[in-house]
């Protein structure tokens, strides 16, 4: 058998120095030759094998391949790589958040309440100023005139009934309740008025502020005498608009009609009015 066949020999078993041999008998004696070859074989691979231990200081130079025993040339399964470590946690630089703060108690609304001046409210007169407004708040000639003019059908009758009249203008109808006041419904004014009254004995304010504060007075208690006589007669006695009656009645009987009717010209003077 030819030295090739030991090619075929396991490295393994070459570095351990021995080969297993078949176990037929009969070929025993044919390989007797052959067994003292690799014998010799052997010793020339262990002599091999000695000297690349005599090698391990490096100044023998090869092949990395040369270098490995031929026992160690078995397959060996590929390693495995080694698991990645992981990656070191870097600190995470924590900043300091600031101290929190202590949540206060929400202050308890004070039951007291402070007392605060009354704005005064802005009257009439502010807007809008005239002698009326004037002598109604600022004297007394100006209650005088605004009781008066709330009752004023119990001393005047106006319009006067000579004053009217005699009949219905043509193309107009008269007013129920507004006696010689009539709207025209025919022509070129249709709705329009026509007001034949007086104005110069109206009840009207510009009338009664020409009057004395006397005048006024005396025609003041005149009315309130006969709007008492019909108040008892409609609703009784003891109601609520009698008492203001009584009660309205002793202030004009106490009026000093002179000073009034003073007053009410500074009144008009200060605010540069006339009537």
């Amino acid at each position: 058998m030819s030295s090739s066949d030991d090619d075929d020999v396991p490295l393994s078993a070459l570095g351990n120095g021995k080969r297993s041999r078949p176990k037929d008998d009969d070929s025993e004696a044919e390989f007797d030759d052959e067994a003292s070859d690799e014998t010799a074989e052997e010793e020339d691979i262990n002599d091999f094998i000695t000297e690349d231990s005599d090698h391990e200081d490096g100044d023998y130079n090869s092949d990395d391949s040369d270098d490995i025993p031929l026992s160690k040339l078995k397959s060996s399964p590929p390693k495995k790589e080694a698991a990645k470590k992981p990656a070191a946690k870097a600190k995470a630089t924590k900043t300091k958040a600031a101290p929190k703060k202590k949540a206060t108690p929400a202050k308890k609304k004070s039951t007291t309440t402070k007392k605060t001046a009354s704005k005064p409210v802005a009257s009439a007169s502010s807007s809008y100023v005239s002698a009326s407004t004037e002598l109604y708040a600022k004297c007394d000639k100006g209650k005088l005139i605004q009781s008066l003019l709330a009752r004023w059908w119990y001393v005047y009758t106006w319009p006067e009934p000579e004053t009217l009249p005699s009949s219905t203008p043509e193309g107009y109808d008269a007013l129920d309740g507004f006696p010689g006041v009539y709207i025209c419904t025919s022509g070129d004014n249709v709705g329009k008025f026509m007001d034949t009254r007086k104005k110069e004995t109206a009840p009207s304010f510009q009338n009664f502020a020409k009057k004395t504060s006397e005048e006024l007075r005396d025609d003041l208690l005149k009315a309130i005498e006969k709007q008492r006589v019909a108040l008892i007669k409609a609703e009784g006695n003891g109601t609520v608009t009698e008492k203001e009656l009584k009660d309205l009645e002793k202030w004009v009987t106490k009026l000093n009609c002179s000073k009034a009717d003073k007053d009410a010209v500074k009144v008009l003077k200060a605010a540069k009015l006339t009537v």
